[in-house]
């Protein structure tokens, strides 16, 4: 009983509201141009609200045209955006016509390139630090007209360094000299004799300087590499005159003599291990010459001390000396690259 009465309460208060509804629906709305433009005022005060129409510039694009895209050269947004058919194709590695993408290719490395580089600091073209210098030449006099003194001599020197050696020499001349022509010609023309000597062999010990090296272009084609030393040192050579003031009675033993020696020379590489070498040296030693007096005693004769002059002079044996340069060990490993 109860129970019907609250469905007709509900009923009844249904009936009442449902004419309003109606009305409100059917209603018109009707607004003059004073109401117009007032509103626009206050909306434009107010701030458009959504939904509103908007006007755009030229420059502007059109609203909701290109809504969600990226601007030209910017990624698109995370996350927003329209994602077009082309970028889900391409996500799954499958192109437009239906063909799978071909996969990223990693960069190809360049060649390298097939001219030789040019080194701001160039290396020395053959080391010479640590490394033995062995050479062989033979010398002709330069210096002495009357008689002609020839050698042969053998050199081994130690690079301590790049541009400073030490090392021996060892010169024979036993046998290679000769008297000149110009001796026998002043001989027999003004019946006068020139004391002349002979040398046997000579050692010395060498200290080596080598300030200047490069090189230079040959006929546009080669690049030859040379070098210049600087050389002095000491030892001993045996020597003894010649005799032609009496040379009846007078004969001469090799004695030895301190010698020291100074000179310049100079390399042109033929490989790094192989040079032709050049030097001229002076071997400067106190001489003793046979004595020009003669006797005419023969018990003065042969007194050994009547033979030689009692003044030493000293000699100066200027020497050219050719040959070769061998470097031992035949190569090297530069301690920095290029």
């Amino acid at each position: 009983m109860k129970r019907a009465r609250i469905e007709l309460a509900g009923m009844f208060a249904a009936l009442l509201l449902l004419p309003s509804t109606l009305y409100a629906q059917d209603d018109t709305m009707s607004f003059g141009e004073d109401e117009v433009a007032a509103g626009q005022g206050q909306e434009g005060e107010a701030g458009a609200a959504p939904g509103d129409a908007m006007t755009f510039g030229e420059g502007e694009p059109a609203a909701g045209e290109g809504e969600g895209q990226p601007a030209e050269g910017e990624p698109p947004a995370e996350g927003g955006g329209a994602v077009s058919d082309s970028d889900v194709l391409g996500a799954l590695g499958v192109d437009a016509a239906g063909g799978t993408a071909p996969a990223e290719q990693p960069a190809a490395t360049e060649e390298p390139s097939s001219q030789h580089p040019i080194w701001a600091v160039q290396q020395v073209y053959a080391l010479r630090a640590r490394r033995f210098d062995f050479q062989p030449t033979f010398g002709v006099s330069l210096n002495d007209p009357y008689v002609q003194h020839q050698s042969i001599t053998l050199a081994l020197s130690y690079y301590i360094t790049e541009v400073l050696g030490v090392g021996l020499s060892f010169n024979w001349y036993g046998g290679l000299g000769k008297e000149t022509d110009l001796n026998y010609s002043v001989s027999r023309a003004t019946h006068q004799t020139i004391p002349i000597n002979e040398y046997q062999w000579g050692g010395q010990i060498n200290f080596t300087y080598v300030p200047i090296y490069g090189k230079f272009a040959m006929f546009k084609e080669w690049i030859l590499h040379w070098d210049v030393w600087v050389i002095g040192g000491g030892g001993f050579i045996f020597t003894r005159p010649i005799p032609v003031i009496d040379p009846e009675y007078r004969s001469f033993d090799y004695k030895i003599k301190f010698c020291f020696n100074i000179g310049l020379g100079g390399r042109l590489y033929l490989s790094r291990f192989l040079a032709i070498a050049l030097e001229l040296r002076d071997y400067i030693f106190p001489e003793e010459l046979e004595n020009r007096t003669t006797f005419s005693d023969p018990e003065d004769r042969e007194v050994k001390g009547n033979w030689v002059d009692d003044n030493f002079k000293l000699t100066n044996n200027v020497m050219l000396q050719i040959g070769v340069t061998l470097f031992l060990p035949f190569t090297f490993e530069y301690k920095l690259p290029k």
